[in-house]
């Protein structure tokens, strides 16, 4: 009981858990109330000091939530997504094969992600030389797209990039794709973070993106494709699979030659 009462020598005792309240004898309380206006008295304390002192308080329920509950991870990064995010990464193959592509995306989203791991192992000295290859690349594909900003100085993952934003235009609407270029010095690896929203929400796409890019962690791993044999094998399962066409990997073997 919360209020507990102690009967020695006449006289009585309250005690709420280790605290005092009064102490007087017996007769003297007697003589202002009777017994039974003194017994209400005692029921009226119990109750008083029953939902005072043993009333647990209310739990807080306001448990922050996390707002990138959709996480994602393969042997190269992992990423982490609003709720309603879906995943769609039949195409990662393996950091020993030519083709490795992750798509993010979400219905009620204005943004939408295309991750490309790029495929040649070229030590670039920095991501500014791989940022040129990146626009050189886009230059090769022969796509109608405008390089319209760049931003430089900046990281992924704790990894240098470079920001490229391209417009391209498609079926009168304009589509922005700000492609982060991030280049892993140890494994001389590249890969695109492709953003892509309309031009219309780019406001509205930032705060996506941004969150989304912010949570990406990136791992430090070994490179199969720098080992000429891997590189091989790989480009030939691709020819062979129709993933690459022919033409562009004799592109890339040019650069890849120049590059050295």
């Amino acid at each position: 009981m919360c209020l507990l009462f102690h009967l020695t020598n006449e006289k009585i005792l309250l005690k709420l858990y280790d605290y005092h309240l009064f102490a007087v004898t017996l007769p003297t309380v007697l003589k202002i109330y009777n017994m039974r206006d003194f017994v209400k008295i005692i029921f009226v304390l119990c109750a008083v000091t029953m939902t005072v002192a043993c009333t647990r308080p209310n739990r807080n329920n306001n448990t922050t939530e996390d707002p990138l509950p959709v996480k994602y991870e393969n042997e190269l990064f992992s990423v982490a997504m609003p709720s309603g995010w879906e995943v769609d990464d039949s195409h990662w193959l393996g950091l020993d094969s030519m083709q490795n592509e992750v798509e993010l995306y979400s219905k009620n989203s204005p943004v939408w992600f295309h991750i490309v791991k790029t495929f040649m192992p070229i030590q670039w000295k920095n991501v500014y030389e791989a940022t040129e290859m990146a626009i050189a690349a886009r230059a090769m594909s022969g796509a109608n797209v405008e390089l319209i900003k760049r931003t430089d100085s900046v990281e992924v993952g704790g990894y240098p990039t470079s920001i490229l934003y391209f417009a391209n235009v498609v079926d009168k609407d304009t589509i922005i794709q700000k492609q982060y270029v991030t280049y892993l010095e140890d494994s001389h690896i590249v890969i695109y973070f492709n953003e892509n929203f309309y031009s219309n929400q780019w406001d509205e796409a930032q705060k996506y993106g941004e969150k989304i890019i912010g949570s990406v962690k990136l791992k430090k791993v070994v490179n199969p494709l720098e080992k000429d044999s891997v590189m091989k094998e790989a480009i030939q399962k691709a020819m062979d699979g129709n993933k690459i066409q022919k033409e562009y990997i004799e592109k890339g073997k040019k650069v890849v030659k120049e590059a050295k």
